[in-house]
């Protein structure tokens, strides 16, 4: 078992960032606004602007809470798609034969 160093600041920055997106693409994808998706998860109508703009660390709770109203599972809705790290453009030209 090999151990792992914590995650320092700005990568755990980074995860914020990630599920803030995520969790804006869901609510946009279904047409909510802010509002009505704190509504619909029971948090208050400020809360959901301060996760999307990664300025709070989510709750295990509200994680549950928002996957559900998205019908999803927690795994589901902390599942991010892969977002390559250079653009295509940046990318080399693969080897040839």
């Amino acid at each position: 078992m090999t151990s792992q160093l914590p995650l320092d600041g700005e990568q755990l920055q980074d995860e914020l960032d990630k599920l803030g997106q995520r969790i804006k693409r869901l609510r946009e994808e279904r047409g909510w606004s802010q509002d009505t998706f704190a509504h619909m998860v029971g948090m208050n109508r400020a809360y959901p602007n301060k996760i999307e703009k990664a300025k709070i660390d989510v709750r295990y709770t509200t994680l549950v809470r928002m996957a559900h109203v998205f019908g999803l599972t927690v795994g589901e809705l902390l599942t991010f798609p892969f977002v390559p790290a250079t653009s295509a453009t940046e990318r080399e030209d693969p080897p040839r034969p």
